[in-house]
């Protein structure tokens, strides 16, 4: 496998968890005012998550505080205790519509489509004309493929929420997938005029043009958007992504670094640190970047091979083994190599065996 077509692999793998950051909370408008020193619902400046239990704490029977709490939780990875707050405040009032679409969202985190499409629907249904619950009706829709029904709803949020980066971000997506090149470039560069720090439009933008070889102009977008968001986890991934096309290793480290700094959970800047480490012979620092991205997706191929060589080169034989046979079982990248390299280990293996019968007796 060549280290473009490698690079590419990596840079769909971020593009499809790219929109799972979209809908937690950060919603198109705020839903309510302030008043007496509580939280406000549904802006973009949510309290901490001490503060929110506090309240709760205070409050135990308002369902708002729950669903705020669940939107924090939502951004904080912690979908399945956010799914349970946003039922709690379904529960205590129902008779709120955007409670619905909270639940949503937390079923939409989870991967669980048809749940968050059904609370959605139900909104819908109630007459809540709102844009939030357009807006993920439009990325629900677009993750099962119905791409009539995704414009259909992106253009509803769009009435009603004609400046939203997002809606035009996702609508790129529509037209992406469904061959329109052209409109698809037009509206995340609307994205991008909408809200100048709307980090992922510059990052769509960036991987078209590096795919079409088109390096000055990714680089363009690239700069821009970490000019404006310089700690965005996605942004630093691309850069990294891009110097690596550009055949400079040494200065893409320190944005993959940084990228992991950011998300801990960004598998795709390990795995190409991974290598980086691994080509370069620091065995014992590609090792820890390998090892989690091996277990997030134990059948990518590249994984396993590269993991187990350095296991191998740190003298885990067994690990070696281990993951050296899961590439060859996979069948797909590197099974010529790595056949050759667990017959090796194999051997090593019997001697080092051997070896310990000997001293044994």
């Amino acid at each position: 496998m060549t280290k473009n077509k490698y690079n590419f692999t990596a840079i769909i793998w971020m593009v499809t968890g790219l929109i799972l950051l979209q809908f937690s909370c950060k919603p198109l408008t705020e839903k309510e005012k302030p008043t007496s020193g509580l939280p406000v619902d549904c802006t973009y400046s949510l309290p901490n998550l001490a503060q929110i239990n506090q309240f709760i704490l205070n409050s135990p029977n308002d369902g708002k505080l729950y669903r705020i709490r669940s939107q924090i939780l939502l951004d904080s990875g912690r979908y399945n205790e956010a799914l349970s707050d946003a039922k709690k405040a379904l529960s205590i009032n129902p008779e709120d519509n955007f409670n619905f679409v909270v639940v949503g969202k937390a079923h939409r985190a989870l991967g669980q489509i048809d749940s968050a499409l059904m609370a959605c629907n139900t909104a819908e249904q109630n007459g809540f004309n709102d844009p939030d619950n357009y807006l993920l009706m439009g990325d629900l829709y677009l993750i099962i493929r119905q791409y009539k029904k995704s414009l259909d709803y992106l253009n509803k949020a769009l009435k009603l929420a004609p400046f939203e980066p997002r809606i035009y971000y996702l609508k790129g997506m529509v037209f992406w997938e469904t061959k329109d090149t052209v409109k698809a470039l037009s509206n995340w560069q609307t994205s991008i005029e909408q809200d100048a720090n709307y980090a992922d439009g510059y990052t769509r933008l960036a991987i078209h043009y590096m795919k079409m070889e088109q390096y000055n102009v990714a680089e363009q977008f690239l700069r821009s958007g970490l000019r404006l968001r310089p700690d965005d986890a996605f942004l630093n991934y691309d850069m990294g992504v891009f110097l690596n096309y550009k055949h400079f290793p040494d200065s893409a480290v320190p944005f993959y670094e940084k990228a992991i700094q950011l998300d801990p959970k960004l598998g795709a800047a390990k795995l190409n640190l991974g290598l980086i480490k691994f080509k370069k012979g620091a065995f014992e620092e590609a090792v820890p970047l390998l090892e989690p991205v091996s277990v997030e997706d134990p059948k990518n191929s590249t994984v396993s091979y590269f993991l187990g060589l350095a296991y191998r080169n740190t003298g885990n034989l067994a690990g070696a083994e281990t993951q050296l046979k899961r590439t060859v079982d996979l069948n797909r990248d590197y099974v010529k190599e790595a056949s050759a390299s667990l017959e090796k280990v194999r051997k090593q293996l019997l001697k080092q065996k051997a070896d310990s019968t000997i001293i044994k007796n």
